[in-house]
């Protein structure tokens, strides 16, 4: 999605995660991670159970390059 409600300006979001869980603990690093109010299924409809979560534009290469460690653990690339 190019616009979530609830985004800031200099926000993206990466995702939905259950309500009960918080930011993810493999983004505890990031200082600008934090969770929405209401998250959206792809058809703009609420999505219950789960919030939003939302990085600022200037940790996106370091949430990139978390997601790719987690995604391919045993390439020394990332």
């Amino acid at each position: 999605m190019s616009h979530y409600t609830g985004a800031r300006a200099d926000e993206v979001f990466v995702g939905n995660v259950p309500a009960t869980q918080g930011v993810p603990a493999h983004l505890s690093g990031l200082s600008t991670a934090r969770l929405g109010e209401k998250a959206m299924d792809v058809e703009g409809g609420p999505l219950s159970g789960y919030l939003p979560l939302f990085i600022g534009r200037t940790e996106a290469d370091a949430y990139d390059r978390i997601m790719m460690r987690r995604t391919f653990p045993n390439q020394r690339a990332w």
